[in-house]
């Protein structure tokens, strides 16, 4: 039966030659006053607490599929669903398309749907259409929010409370001092005047280290001082992947050449030795990664398969066969359980780790997976995509519960922070640090080509991200500034020699500069309280102000001893650099002992 309202909106729009030839517009209007007043009086006197008014439901049924129809129809129907989707039924769009679900409810920002009509994304729907009028998307956008009902007779379910995005920060640290390197060299492999692309930067979990990836080679710097902590070769090529262990102990690098061969290495950080190397590949590794427990080695290829080696003997274990492209990011959970990896298409897996059983076909990427991180409780899995979007999903059942645009032309890298932050770079030449709901926190200055690789120290205070040129650049967290820079290729001992005599005596003439203002300075004070004194002596009048030009004296004396002490330490520095370097070139020169 229809609503009152609904019988005022008939009457009122009907056509007029429709009515009986007798009743004019004057009747017509008489009636609707009439029945208009008929109806408030009896809902008034009569009715009113019996029944409210009501927040009109917005359905599929009688408000989106209308829209839907103008807009989405002519593409994406029962009989023609592009990329797999159909909008024309209800049950058919809440299924999604190709890519997975494109609606969820109570969640704008996942909903693709409502970023392809808003034109958020692209393709925009519709392709040969303006865009979807405001009052219209308004409807769209409160059936996404109110729950996606049906029609007028669904209820929207109560609100499932939805994974944690905040996490505090986790402990998987064994026991003891943090692992840093110990006399390794520091005479680079190779050294060429122009760096190449960064392939890969890693950053120790607990420890002031950062892995950058270079040419046959492997440089570890201290994120707190920016110096250069020693030299891995990688002789088999150039690395793609560099991850440390979850104790922080081991540094596992996987590349080759491309075209050729692919190895995996395992690193001992503390003493530079190479522990390990499996795999025998057939062209260049371009994703690898290291189990908690440090038993097993995941590495993929342009092969599209996936291999799961025993670290130890470097025997196969298992092989998995589902993607259909080139495999760009692998990664173990933290606790072991899971191993996520990506395509270079969209294909986006998490298996058993122990098993390889698959347990999740992740849809929603439109582009390649460029990488992946795991959140440190290893509850969420973050993907990055060349379709320029983060998204992060649940490991329960693989619900997508947070998604957003991160970089224009596509994200390269991503990494968490212990706390649940995350940082990522891309090819709009930044790196951008976001909180863990996916909240801009702050972007770093751009680089001149497309930002390759991006990662952040063990305590979250400094970014490391690298480009297309070589440059790799570290920045500190809190105000954005650039602390120092890493270099793939660091200059051969020679040159470091060469260029640690220059500062050395660029600082040894600083200090003296230092030493002869800070004796000038205490010159002045010994004078300025001989004159206090005879003033003093004498009784004169200007005893004050000999008295304020002493302790003035006295200010600037004790202000220039830190720039003095600042001076002294810097060249310490420099010194003892130049010592360890003079030490490493002359050891290279020296005769081998006999046997």
């Amino acid at each position: 039966m229809p609503s009152f309202s609904d019988s005022v909106q008939a009457l009122t729009i009907a056509p007029l030659h429709q009515w009986d030839n007798a009743m004019n517009v004057r009747s017509l209007r008489i009636f609707v006053v009439g029945f208009c007043m008929a109806a408030f009086i009896t809902t008034h006197y009569f009715g009113a607490d019996k029944a409210p008014k009501s927040v009109e439901k917005i359905t599929y049924d009688s408000h989106v599929r209308p829209i839907l129809r103008l807009y989405c129809f002519t593409c994406h129907n029962q009989n023609q669903a592009k990329g797999g989707l159909a909008v024309d039924n209800y049950t058919k769009l809440i299924e999604g398309g190709s890519s997975g679900e494109v609606v969820f409810e109570d969640d704008l920002d996942s909903s693709r749907l409502w970023a392809l009509i808003n034109h958020d994304e692209e393709p925009n729907m519709s392709p040969d259409q303006d865009k979807v009028p405001a009052d219209k998307l308004a409807l769209v956008r409160r059936w996404i929010e109110d729950g996606l009902l049906e029609n007028s007779g669904s209820k929207a379910t109560a609100k499932k409370s939805s994974v944690s995005l905040a996490i505090s920060a986790t402990s998987g640290r064994s026991q003891g001092p943090v692992v840093m390197p110990e006399g390794l060299s520091i005479e680079p492999v190779v050294y060429t005047p122009r760096a190449a692309a960064v392939t890969a930067i890693a950053t120790s979990p607990w420890a002031p280290l950062a892995a950058i990836a270079g040419q046959q080679q492997i440089c570890l710097y201290n994120t707190d001082t920016g110096e250069l902590a020693g030299i891995l070769p990688f002789v088999d090529g150039i690395p793609y992947c560099l991850h440390f262990s979850r104790s922080g102990a081991l540094l596992l690098a996987a590349g080759g050449h491309g075209g050729s061969a692919g190895w995996t290495a395992l690193y001992d950080v503390k003493t530079g030795k190479q522990l390990a190397k499996v795999g025998d590949e057939l062209d260049a590794i371009l994703a690898a990664d290291l189990s908690p427990d440090q038993t097993q080695i995941v590495l993929g290829d342009s092969s599209r398969i996936v291999r799961i080696l025993s670290a130890e003997t470097g025997e196969l274990l298992h092989q998995i066969r589902k993607h259909t492209d080139w495999i760009y990011a692998l990664r173990f959970s933290p606790d072991g359980v899971l191993l996520a990896s990506g395509d270079r298409t969209n294909g986006l897996f998490v298996w058993e780790a122990d098993t390889a059983r698959e347990y999740l076909n992740l849809r929603g990427h439109t582009a390649g997976i460029t990488d992946v991180a795991w959140r440190s409780d290893s509850n969420v899995l973050a993907s990055a995509s060349l379709d320029g979007t983060v998204r992060l999903w649940e490991m329960n059942d693989g619900k997508q519960i947070k998604r957003w645009n991160a970089h224009s032309g596509g994200v390269l890298s991503i990494a968490y922070a212990h706390d649940g932050r995350l940082v990522t770079s891309g090819r709009d030449n930044r790196a951008k640090l976001w909180d863990g709901n996916g909240k801009l926190l702050k972007t770093f200055p751009a680089f001149a080509e497309q930002a390759m690789r991006v990662a952040i120290s063990h305590d979250g205070k400094r970014v490391i991200a690298g480009d297309w040129t070589g440059t790799v650049r570290m920045w500190n967290v809190d105000d954005g500034k650039e602390a120092a820079q890493l270099p793939p290729n660091p200059p051969t001992i020679a040159m470091l020699v060469e260029s640690l005599q220059g500062e050395l005596k660029t600082a040894l003439q600083a200090v003296a500069t230092a030493t002869a203002r800070h004796s000038t300075l205490e010159e002045q004070v010994a004078t300025r309280l001989q004159q206090l004194q005879e003033a003093k002596k004498a009784k004169r009048k200007d005893v004050v102000q000999r008295n304020k030009a002493w302790q003035l004296a006295k200010k600037q004396v004790t202000a220039d001893q830190t720039t003095l002490a600042a001076a002294h330490k810097r060249a310490a520095e420099i010194q003892a650099r130049l010592k360890a370097a003079l030490a490493e070139k002359n050891a290279r020169k020296a005769p081998a002992a006999p046997k």
